[in-house]
């Protein structure tokens, strides 16, 4: 097995055919690769950066791939990855910017389009190759969407649900009051 050297940049969709069968190639993505910095616009999409609370994350993305062959995936490629951020979301209750953090490993195989509607991978998700479990995508005539691929697997394993703490009494319904930093005439006193 040859390792190529650590690359800093991957386009969003890629071609199978630009890499070598059984050669691994490892990337390194950080805010400087556009989709990268794409995903992490998207997880702070509901934040105000120019709020006092607001703090800067970050997002990195670590990727191995290495171009198969043979039956019955065909030409396939398997990716090996890790995607982590720090980033800022609001509290689903009360709306204050709270400190969020993801750590996510996966594997994907991407296999060719065709094979979709074939009986044997119509029902499935994830397939066994190379004794290990491999989520399971579809590259079409040789191009593989990384972006949508790693989103995915970030979008799974974040918090939906955000709080700045788990007994956060939220806004007032009636008048938007913090409840946490005080009471108001649509409350009762607690």
């Amino acid at each position: 097995m040859i390792v190529k050297p650590i690359l800093e940049e991957i386009k969003n969709v890629i071609k199978l055919g630009h890499y070598i069968f059984d050669e691994t190639a490892k990337y390194e993505l950080k805010e400087s690769c556009a989709w990268v910095q794409d995903l992490f616009n998207e997880l702070e999409e509901e934040v105000d950066r120019e709020e006092a609370d607001y703090e800067k994350g970050a997002i990195s993305c670590e990727l191995s791939l290495k171009r198969k062959s043979g039956k019955p995936f065909a030409d396939h490629l398997l990716i090996r990855g890790n995607i982590k951020a720090k980033y800022m979301a609001p509290c689903i209750k009360c709306l204050k910017l709270t400190h969020q953090s993801v750590d996510a490993d996966f594997q994907v195989c991407f296999i060719p389009q065709h094979l979709e509607n074939e009986p044997e991978f119509e029902e499935l998700d994830d397939i066994f190759t190379e004794n290990e479990e491999f989520d399971l995508y579809f590259h079409q005539k040789g191009d593989a969407d990384i972006a949508e691929m790693v989103h995915e697997n970030l979008f799974i394993n974040i918090e939906h649900f955000p709080l700045h703490d788990e007994n956060c009494l939220g806004l007032c319904t009636e008048c938007g009051q913090d409840l946490n930093e005080g009471t108001c005439k649509h409350q009762p006193a607690q």
